[in-house]
Order: structure tokens, then sequence, then C-alpha cells
């Protein structure tokens, strides 16, 4: 089986972690997202990955080089938008066309655990020019609702604004036979939900191959935030264990409350608290009397004292003074720096390089309409 990642999109959804860095690079356990995915397939035995490039894509091959666990990872590059489909049909030029080894096509920004090979029995029991791989979800609203009947999608709804109960839905993952892409439409940008799949469903000639497992698109920092917990809770297999960090420090007052994963190099100072729900990355340090929990926090971080985070995601490199507050659903962009005693807001996202004076307070609103990368936002 040949693998495809499309790696092109610009995840503006998990904006302001993405706002200089790709969305398949944002950190998940310290390594690169797309990495878990490597990981993934490398340990089904799929030694060659064409990895399709868009949006920084030379920072991802960067990233990457050559070859990762074992499978040797080769770049396209899109010099216009292609959408979904169009990015797809160009990786497909670098991959071996053998009609007996089907194509799988994966998303570069989903994180999941299934079977591949029962996946690939799937195939093989009844070849299909093209498979849509589905997967059951008890909110099904921000994705593409799939109906199926005797192995066939027959409907699909994108993204159903209200839509109760447990449905399955599109995991933007596919299974494919070389050549089946001659009969899809020419043009260019070509999007599958929109372009390819009418046409499909219309014919009859959409399958679907459902999957147990695990699964998510990673697509808003909700997403994003609740992924790690459910890695710290083992809801997901990575094919490896999470281990702790090396060389941590942790003062004997402070409260660590699991499920909590700690990186390389990362100080807990006196009396803070932190979990339940965090991860901590490599080299940050948190204050005395800090508490940080349902949170995830980026390498290099520094938290002052007193300073207190929940349900938050904060960037690399992001120094918070002490005694702040960060409100519920906020995201913080990369080397940013807070001032002491500041309230960023709930549902707030600062973009990176923000500067933020002491005692601000600070709304999503002030921070979209008014704040740019690199200024100073006072109260």
């Amino acid at each position: 089986m040949n693998a495809i990642i499309l790696a092109g999109g610009r995840g503006s959804r998990l904006d302001p972690l993405t706002r200089h860095l790709p969305k398949p690079l944002v950190p998940f356990f310290g390594r690169p997202l797309i990495a878990h995915q490597i990981h993934w397939l490398a340990s089904y035995g799929i030694d060659k990955i064409v990895v399709s490039l868009g949006h920084l894509g030379p920072m991802i091959e960067a990233t990457l080089g050559s070859s990762m666990f074992g499978a040797r990872l080769q770049y396209v590059r899109e010099d216009t938008p292609l959408g979904t489909a169009g990015a797809a049909v160009h990786a497909l030029q670098a991959v071996a066309r053998n009609r007996n080894h089907p194509v799988l096509i994966i998303p570069g920004d989903c994180l999941a655990d299934f079977d591949l090979s029962h996946l690939l029995d799937q195939f093989h029991r009844r070849p299909e020019p093209f498979a849509m791989v589905v997967h059951g979800v008890d909110d099904a609203r921000q994705f593409g609702v799939v109906e199926v009947k005797d192995g066939r999608v027959e409907r699909l709804v994108e993204k159903p604004p209200a839509i109760d109960g447990r449905h399955l839905v599109n995991t933007g993952i596919y299974l494919m036979t070389p050549g089946a892409e001659a009969e899809w439409p020419q043009q260019r940008p070509l999007d599958f939900a929109f372009d390819v799949f009418p046409s499909l469903i219309a014919s009859g000639t959409l399958a679907a191959f459902e999957e147990q497992g695990y699964w998510s698109d990673l697509g808003t920092l909700n997403q994003y935030r609740q992924s790690h917990f459910d890695a710290l809770l083992d809801r997901v297999h990575l094919g490896y264990r999470l281990k702790p960090g090396e060389r941590v420090t942790i003062d004997h007052s402070a409260r660590i409350i699991g499920p909590v994963w700690l990186g390389d190099d990362v100080t807990i100072d006196a009396h803070a608290t932190v979990g339940p729900f965090a991860v901590i990355g490599q080299g940050s340090y948190i204050g005395p009397w800090s508490r940080v929990e349902n949170a995830v926090i980026g390498q290099g971080a520094f938290l002052g004292a007193g300073t207190h985070i929940h349900d938050a995601s904060i960037g690399d490199r992001v120094a918070i003074g002490g005694r702040c507050r960060i409100g519920s659903q906020s995201a913080v962009g990369a080397d940013s720096r807070i001032g002491w005693g500041t309230h960023v807001r709930p549902g707030s996202r600062l973009a990176p390089l923000t500067r933020i004076s002491p005692v601000a307070s600070v709304s999503s609103l002030k921070m979209v309409t008014g704040a740019k990368e690199g200024s100073m936002v006072n109260s």
C-alpha cells in the first residue's frame, strides 16, 4: 500500500498556533503532529510516503527530512492552491501505478489509530475505485455527516448546524485504486466534498469503509487540547509509550494531579499546582503558587508566580508575568509577552509576538480589532 499525506492546508481554525507554523508541525507531546502520522503509517510497513506541500511547505520539508521511522519521504509541491482532490491528483504522479496496491490518502492534520491491516483487508475483499473511511462520533456538527447503505455513500451533509446522537462522519482518509482519478473533473482547484463526491454519490460508486478506533481532526483549539488529554487517558494508541521527561525539577511542595505530561527540563516551582489534564512542553517553567489545568503549554514557556491558566493553549516561548489570569478557551501565540497582573478574558486569541503591558484586561474583541503582531496592548 502506498500513502499520501496532504499537508498543504493553512489550519486557520488553530490560529494563533498556526500563524507562523504549518498545521502539520503543530506540536503534539513534543513532536510535530505529522510525525505521529508517519509513525502510524510506518508501523504497518509503509516504507514510502508522498507528502503534498503547500502553505509553508519548505518548513515542513526542513523539519522532517528525507526519512522518518524507516519510511522514505518524497515531497511534491503546489505552486498554487489545488484543493484537497487537486492536491491528491498532483501527488499521485509520484506514486507507482499498480492496481493491486491501493493508495491511502490522509490529511496532514488528523490523529488516528485505525487498524490499517483491517482497512486493507476490506479493500481486498471488496476492491473499489475509491472508498471513504468513515467513523462514528457522538457530536458530528463540525464534520461531514455520511449516510451509508449497503457499503455505499448515499448522502453527505457538510457540517450540519443541528444534529443529535451518534453519526458516521467523513474522516478525510481515503483508499483508492491508482487511475480512478481519471474520472474526476479536470478543473483546479478541485475539492473532494464539492467537486468529486457529488458525481460519485450520484453514480453509486463512492464506497464507505467503516473503521473502529480513535480519530480526531484536531481542527479546533478545543479538539487540539482534547486529543492531548485523550492520549493521557490512553484513548488513542500512539504506537509507543508517552515517556515522562528527563531532568524534570519539581519542588517538594508542588502538587501534580494526574493525568499530566511534563517534557524534558521542565521546572515546577514551590506550591504550584499542575493538573489535572496538563501538558507542559520542554524547558518550560511554572512559577510558585501558579496553577495550570486543562491546558497545553508549549516549549520554553515561562509562567510567573501566582498565574492561573485554565482550559487554554499557550504557544512556544511565551512569557507570562505573575498574578495573571488566562481565561477559558483562550490561546496565546508564540513569543508573546504578557505583563504581570493581566487578565486575558475567556475566548481571547493573542497573535504571536504580542506585547501586553502590566495590569491589562484583554478581550477577544480588542485583540481582533486592535492588536497586531509585535504590538503593545495597554489596559
